[in-house]
């Protein structure tokens, strides 16, 4: 289908998503605004065991005819990690960005415009909302972390999952931090972790070597573990300190 735009893609994403685009313009191109591939599978980072390829459609309304139609979708594409896309109006996306600033800032941020118009490009994300859900997220995700760590009871298995897991959750976090400070941010993990580093002096070592981990899929002893999420605790305790301690207006 020719209004679809996919030259911007890997040539192994374009293969994959090409069919299922096809089949949801095909059905009802009608009620779409946009199309975006939103997440990994726009960056560098996107990794064939960890990483799925998520998309955004925007449409006029919310019909559940709609909703019926991709989910039987699922089975087929479900298969070749398509999750199943996130649908919103844009009215819906208006109202809601100050309760999810993070995710929206994610999408603006990250993301390819397949199919229609640009709906992400003008949206505004505010600060002091951005400070609130950093804030509130990094103190779930640090009481998460200690609570796994016990509940693994020294399982090199488990720990390996429970670090390798959560770790894509902390970049929304770390970006958001980045635009709190006003500085630029980068799409790739890595640039993350340096442009971090560099804006608050935060070692951002520990989840380099959790990158490095999951890039070559290897279970680390139990006493590196140990020392990894030593080195976590710390880590985020000294950021969640920074964010606590970030005022609105004095960048």
């Amino acid at each position: 289908m020719e209004d679809i735009k996919l030259s911007s893609l890997s040539e192994q994403t374009q293969k994959i998503i090409q069919p299922f685009l096809t089949d949801i313009l095909s059905h009802c191109k009608e009620d779409i605004i946009a199309i975006y591939i939103i997440g990994s599978a726009v960056t560098k980072d996107f990794h064939t065991k960890y990483s799925d390829i998520n998309t955004l459609i925007v449409v006029k309304e919310n019909k559940i005819p709609f909703f019926d139609f991709i989910a039987t979708l699922g089975k087929r594409y479900g298969k070749k990690r398509i999750r199943a896309p996130l649908v919103m109006t844009q009215h819906y996306i208006d109202r809601s960005l100050e309760v999810f600033p993070l995710e929206f800032l994610e999408m603006k941020l990250i993301h390819r415009l397949v199919y229609g118009d640009d709906v992400l490009k003008d949206i505004r994300i505010e600060k002091a909302d951005i400070r609130l859900q950093c804030e509130r997220e990094l103190k779930g995700k640090l009481q998460h972390l200690c609570q796994g760590y016990i509940k693994a009871m020294g399982n090199k298995t488990t720990l390996t999952d429970l670090f390798i897991g959560s770790l894509s959750g902390y970049f929304p976090l770390f970006r958001g931090i980045l635009f709190l400070y006003d500085q630029k941010i980068p799409k790739e993990k890595g640039d993350v972790l340096y442009a971090l580093h560099e804006c608050c002096d935060v070692d951002m070592d520990v989840f380099k070597k959790l990158l490095e981990i999951r890039s070559k899929d290897i279970y680390p002893s139990v006493e590196a573990l140990r020392e990894i999420f030593e080195k976590l605790y710390r880590t985020l305790d000294i950021i969640i300190t920074k964010v606590d301690e970030f005022e609105l207006g004095k960048v």
